[in-house]
C-alpha cells in the first residue's frame, strides 16, 4: 500500500480525466500551482503533502513533511528522484515511463460525469472513473488541478483531498535535485520502509 499512497498523490496531480469519448478538459494544471493535500488511507492516520507543479516544463514535486523527504517527477521524461535530505541523498526510483504512458492514456478508464463540486474554495467537475484496475470519483477544475481523489483497487482504497489552493509561479529550483547530492540504492523493501507511514 505505500506504493499506492505515493501514487495517490501522483494521480491528484496528473491524472487524465476527460469529460467522455469526444472531449478531454485539461488534465494537467495549465498554470504553475502549489497544493496542500491531505491523504486518508483507511486504518491509518492521515497526512499531508505538498505539492508544487510548474506548467512549462511539467515539473512535479512531492513534499512529504512527516518523513523529511520529497518526490521531484518529470512528466515528459517518466522520471523521478526520491530527494532524501537528511541523508544529502537521491535514491533511485522505479521506471516511471509506464506510469506516464498509462496517465496519458488513462489506462483505458471510462469516465461518467457526476455534475459540480466545491474543495479548497474552488469549482471542480465530478467524476465516476472504472477501469480494470479499480474503480474512482476525482474533482477536477477547470484548469486541470484534481481537487479531490478517491480511488479503490484489489490493494485497498485513498483518498486525496485538497486543503489549500495556490496559484503562481513556482521557482525552477524547487524541481532541481540540490548540487553537491550523492546517488544511492535501496532494495524494494528498505525503500517501502522509508516511505512507510
Amino acid at each position: 500500500m505505500n506504493r499506492n499512497i505515493w501514487w495517490g498523490v501522483a494521480a491528484a496531480v496528473v491524472m487524465a480525466l476527460p469529460a467522455g469519448a469526444d472531449a478531454r478538459p485539461a488534465f494537467l494544471p495549465l498554470r504553475d500551482v502549489a497544493v496542500r493535500y491531505q491523504l486518508t488511507v483507511p486504518g491509518r492516520l492521515s497526512a499531508e503533502y505538498q505539492l508544487a507543479y510548474r506548467a512549462a516544463g511539467q515539473l512535479a514535486r512531492v513534499d512529504d513533511p512527516a518523513h523529511g523527504l520529497y518526490f521531484l517527477v518529470d512528466l515528459p521524461a517518466g522520471h523521478a528522484a526520491l530527494v532524501v535530505p537528511m541523508l544529502r541523498s537521491v535514491v533511485d526510483t522505479p521506471d516511471f515511463s509506464g506510469l506516464t504512458q498509462e496517465i496519458d492514456d488513462a489506462g483505458g478508464a471510462r469516465f461518467t460525469p457526476l455534475g459540480h463540486g466545491e474543495y479548497a474554495g474552488l469549482g471542480c467537475e465530478n467524476f465516476l472513473v472504472l477501469s480494470r484496475q479499480g474503480t474512482a470519483t476525482a474533482c477536477i477544475t477547470r484548469d486541470g488541478v484534481t481537487l479531490r481523489f478517491h480511488g479503490s483497487d484489489a490493494q485497498g482504497s485513498a483518498t486525496v483531498t485538497a486543503l489549500s489552493v495556490a496559484y503562481g509561479p513556482q521557482p525552477a529550483g524547487a524541481f532541481a535535485v540540490p548540487g553537491g547530492y550523492g546517488r544511492i540504492s535501496l532494495p524494494p523493501q528498505a525503500l517501502a520502509q522509508l516511505l512507510a507511514p
